[in-house]
């Protein structure tokens, strides 16, 4: 009679966003800031988006790994912020210390539009609310940023949330966690480690919300 083996608890899957130097250095995404996820933002299924939040309350816009762009690797060829005939995002200004000014954003509103050069156009949004502080003008002349660092030197653009609100986001959108959870079988797996890595006390992609 075979002997009966106890199977342990089932490993936790971390979500990398960035690549580390090594295993006990956390990336500067890691130490600074705190991924929270929009799935379907738009109305649009499996268009999923990732906001990155500071310390300082700006939060930087991205795609989530999960998103057709980034999964499905495809190429970048236009990253358009005229949103429509009478608004651009370029054309965002803000002025002073406390940068006022910003275009007034909702969690929905058009960032840009993307182009892929399989004739997919993608909208993307700001999926929080607030002013809209700056966009990436590199994109527009290096679209592949985009898919190539699209957490950090690709990021879409930077709105800062009204005042508190920034905690309540926290709190309401998706956790790294739960967006793992939800959306396993569509996150490439380069994104995904089985590892117990380092966890560093403002490393918020691999540490359990408390």
């Amino acid at each position: 009679m075979s002997e009966l083996t106890e199977e342990g608890p089932p490993q936790k899957q971390s979500l990398k966003l960035c690549d580390r130097i090594s295993k006990s250095f956390p990336s500067v995404t890691e130490r600074y800031f705190k991924p929270r996820f929009q799935l379907d933002a738009n109305g649009k299924k499996g268009h999923d988006q990732c906001a990155l939040f500071h310390s300082n309350r700006i939060v930087l816009v991205t795609l989530a790994p999960s998103h057709p762009i980034i999964r499905e690797k495809k190429t970048v060829i236009k990253v358009d912020y005229q949103v429509n005939e009478k608004l651009n995002r370029l054309n965002n200004q803000v002025s002073g210390k406390w940068k006022k000014g910003g275009q007034k954003l909702q969690k929905e509103s058009a960032l840009c539009i993307v182009t892929c050069s399989d004739g997919e156009i993608y909208t993307v949004t700001s999926t929080v609310p607030g002013s809209l502080m700056e966009v990436n003008d590199h994109l527009t002349t290096s679209p592949e940023l985009l898919t190539q660092k699209p957490w950090s030197s690709g990021y879409i653009a930077i709105v800062l949330p009204p005042l508190k609100m920034d905690t309540m986001l926290l709190d309401t959108m998706m956790s790294p966690e739960a967006y793992v959870t939800a959306r396993r079988e569509l996150i490439p797996t380069c994104y995904i480690s089985d590892e117990e890595m380092f966890v560093h006390q403002r490393s918020p992609l691999i540490m359990e919300d408390t």
